[in-house]
């Protein structure tokens, strides 16, 4: 089993600076691919061509075969669906409204498809709302954006990396004070992963890595006070 969490930052949509170079690279070695096939999932976004076109002319670069799964062949062609599915080598699930990403894929129940990619060694990777999908849980801001709520909330994933996590870690104090509290107050560790950072786990192998060496994953949780603590 290889699961890919990152925890944020560009490829470059809106002519901001690509910030995840390194993670891609190595995501693309874990597929033990000359040419993988990736398959993107963009699902949780508004901007999810805009976004495929993007990360195609970077796994193009690093000689992957791309395509994208789109809720039209979930709705027109699920033969078409399950054959992308079937036959991709790297399946990156990407970032937007996690509540909005879980909806469509329990619709279409496909996790059952991730679970079988899984087990032929297909790299699973998710960004952000991506990443807390495919984790036991995740410190999200869906309500905020859906005019829901005001508070950050967490969401429960499907478990495949065996750890709750906080995307985009650090980047909003809010967020960050509000995520002190949840533990705090429940008791449970939680992995904060700031943007350009990303925990591959191996099996049961787990391994940081950075796009950029001054990003940090960190460990949250409550022994006798809360603590923060940097994961190398």
């Amino acid at each position: 089993m290889k699961t890919v969490l990152i925890g944020g930052g560009s490829i470059g949509k809106d002519n901001t600076k690509y910030e995840t170079k390194e993670i891609d690279e190595e995501i693309t070695k874990l597929s033990e691919k000359e040419k993988p096939n990736f398959l993107y999932i963009g699902f949780a976004s508004k901007h999810s061509e805009r976004n495929f076109k993007l990360l195609k002319n970077i796994y193009q670069k690093l000689n992957c075969k791309t395509t994208q799964l789109k809720r039209k062949t979930l709705e027109q062609n699920f033969e078409l669906a399950e054959k992308k599915l079937e036959e991709a080598d790297i399946i990156y699930i990407g970032g937007g409204d996690t509540i909005e990403l879980i909806e469509i894929m329990e619709k279409y129940n496909i996790k059952k498809h991730l679970e079988k990619a899984k087990n032929r060694n297909c790299v699973l990777v998710g960004m952000s709302a991506g990443a807390i999908y495919l984790s036991q849980a995740g410190f999200s801001d869906s309500k905020i954006l859906r005019g829901e709520s005001n508070h950050y909330t967490e969401i429960k994933g499907i478990g495949f990396a065996p750890i709750n996590i906080c995307p985009h870690f650090h980047e909003s104090q809010a967020k960050t004070i509000e995520l002190q509290e949840w533990i705090k107050k429940e008791k449970k560790t939680y992995y904060g992963l700031e943007n350009q950072t990303a925990i591959i786990y191996i099996n049961q192998e787990r391994i940081i890595i950075k796009s950029n060496p001054t990003a940090n994953v960190y460990q949250c949780e409550m022994t006798n006070n809360y603590q923060e603590r940097v994961l190398n």
